[in-house]
């Protein structure tokens, strides 16, 4: 059983069910995610790790709505987006110690997991880089006539590179299946992102062409109802469809070793979003729609028991033998 079953029962009937599996899959992430912080702060995962802790609701309201035949590209914050996509948290830990039992066998780290058989193209670590590989993937599944689409995550810095408005106006022409999804946290590293454009990236892409709809980042259900339709659109050959998801981070930008970067985003606008946490947003929802609080006590212990498990297999995997270094490095090698 993979992430995106859930652990709720498999794949159950009725809206509170599927709500329950948005849930257990945003629990997960969140889980995987603090694990992985607490190994960088202790020097067992090395380099940098971009966190998506707040930025849950996005990858399982979209993941929600994968197909089988759908090919997800993420960015350098992809953890969420492969966990969404069903790629396992021992794997994916693995890999960001550097073990040889690792998705890519240790050789790709936190910003490279990629999975082919779960049509999983990967992080990418080159800001903008990953919108025109999605964009040749969507000609790709155009030219040999398949119902499916690319969806590419993205942040809103992106929106400045060349590559990515490029991209969006040949999509746009050339009617891609491509879902552009970007995840707007307000910030480009450490500078907020109005003091680099007065234009949102949502209007940039209906400007060159894109149909564009803003949604709420940290709202689960609200990502998923949107998201459904528009990749339905896609798939039947209507062109190219752009989400921006308005979230933030609880975890800033970017960890590297084992200092965390101070905080320089403002004390009240912090507060105000860590308020409108997904996680806790959801749970709220359900426990008003009738499921017991024991319940989602219940999940949120198994997820998070399920998470450590796989990080202290992770941890106790052999290291690679130095022998296969030239090895596994083309897409062959997936």
């Amino acid at each position: 059983m993979t992430v995106v079953d859930a652990k709720v029962g498999g794949r159950l009937p009725g809206p509170v069910d599927r709500d329950l599996e948005l849930l257990a899959l945003m629990l997960t992430i969140r889980a995987f995610e603090l694990r992985a912080l607490a190994l960088t702060s202790n020097g067992a995962i090395v380099g940098a790790l971009h966190p998506y802790t707040g930025h849950e609701a996005v990858a399982a309201g979209v993941g929600r709505h994968f197909g089988p035949s759908d090919q997800v590209i993420s960015y350098y914050r992809c953890h969420g987006h492969a966990l969404a996509a069903g790629l396992e948290p021992f794997e994916m830990f693995a890999e960001l110690l550097g073990r040889a039992a690792g998705v890519n066998k240790g050789k790709g780290g936190s910003m490279h997991l990629a999975k082919r058989s779960r049509n999983f193209f990967g992080g990418n670590s080159i800001v903008g880089s990953n919108v025109a590989i999605a964009a040749g993937i969507a000609a790709a599944l155009d030219i040999r006539g398949e119902q499916a689409a690319a969806i590419v995550f993205l942040g809103d810095g992106a929106m400045g590179a060349g590559a990515v408005l490029e991209t969006l106006r040949i999509a746009s022409h050339q009617r891609l299946p491509l879902l552009l999804v970007c995840e707007n946290n307000g910030y480009q590293d450490q500078t907020a992102s109005h003091l680099v454009s007065s234009v949102a990236p949502a209007a940039v892409a209906s400007g060159l062409g894109v149909p564009s709809t803003t949604v709420d980042g940290n709202d689960a259900i609200a990502v998923a109802d949107t998201v459904g339709p528009l990749l339905a659109q896609v798939r039947r050959g209507g062109g190219p469809r752009f989400v921006e998801a308005r979230t933030y981070l609880r975890h800033f930008h970017c960890q590297f070793g084992i200092e965390p970067p101070p905080e320089c985003r403002p004390a009240d606008e912090v507060a105000r979003w860590t308020a409108a946490d997904p996680i806790d947003r959801m749970e709220r929802a359900l426990l008003d729609r009738g499921v017991p609080a024991e319940r989602l006590h219940r999940l949120r212990e198994r997820m998070a028991r399920a998470v450590d498990e796989a990080a202290e297999a992770a941890l106790a995997a052999p290291e690679p033998d130095p022998a296969d270094a030239g090895t596994g490095l083309t897409v062959n090698g997936w």
